[in-house]
């Protein structure tokens, strides 16, 4: 709503979870930039303005590398790349034990299904919580619409699956390197990810991006949309009038 008054705002659900259709394999981030192009381009928008948070980032990313003479420009929502410089604290920090757990399979099953299932509003809380520096920002209200997102076993395991693509998202991070020209923002929380912004930025820079800008959104923990919407908005607007 934030938004609506100064642009035409659409906004994803990723595959398998929320609105959109179930889903069973291609929770690589290349493959789903190449589902929200062909949404886009059924739509007649050419050069869309990208702005993920959390896996939507990796598939904005993704779509950077994928489209690049077909985008605006991309903004990454407090949320380091993989397979960039400054995301090692993803893989080998405790504070990020989810990423491991989303990832471990049991069998045929995943392992976080198998103990979550009937227990997502309790998990999604906790784990809103532990990242959050505002939690009453997002109400149990909130969190009971996130559950009802991910209700039913193939929405929960899509939600998973995004994170068991993580080695393929690297691989492909890796290699389509090479320089763009579509200028990347980096919008972080002054409470989560800032602190490897520096890091980030020379990663992207080292990876080809050519034009990479940093913002800190103050007063925020990792959910900087729900924490900080208005900040968040302005951020988004300010990039649309440099681009």
């Amino acid at each position: 709503p934030l938004l609506a008054s100064d642009c035409h705002t659409l906004a994803y659900d990723l595959p398998g979870i929320g609105s959109s259709e179930p889903a069973i394999d291609r929770f690589d981030k290349w493959s789903i930039s190449g589902d929200l192009h062909a949404s886009l381009d059924q739509r007649g928008i050419l050069r869309p303005l990208v702005v993920g948070h959390g896996m939507g980032a990796q598939v904005a990313y993704a779509y950077l590398r994928r489209y690049p003479t077909q985008v605006r420009g991309v903004m990454l929502l407090d949320t380091p790349i993989v397979g960039v410089g400054g995301c090692e604290d993803l893989f080998t920090s405790s504070a990020f034990w989810h990423i491991g757990f989303h990832q471990t399979m049991s069998g045929d099953t995943g392992l976080a299904e198998l103990l979550v299932t009937g227990r997502e509003h309790r998990y999604f809380r906790s784990h809103i919580d532990r990242f959050a520096a505002h939690p009453d920002a997002i109400t149990d209200a909130d969190v009971a619409i996130y559950a009802h997102g991910y209700r039913g076993p193939q929405r929960l395991a899509a939600g998973f699956a995004l994170y068991r693509a993580i080695p393929l998202d690297i691989a492909s991070t890796e290699r389509h390197a090479g320089t763009v020209d579509p200028p990347i923002l980096l919008a972080f929380a002054e409470y989560c990810h800032a602190t490897v912004l520096p890091e980030v930025a020379a990663g992207l820079g080292e990876a080809g991006s050519r034009h990479v800008a940093t913002s800190i959104i103050a007063d925020s923990g990792h959910w900087v949309a729900e924490e900080q919407p208005a900040k968040v908005a302005a951020v988004i607007n300010r990039f649309i009038a440099s681009t």
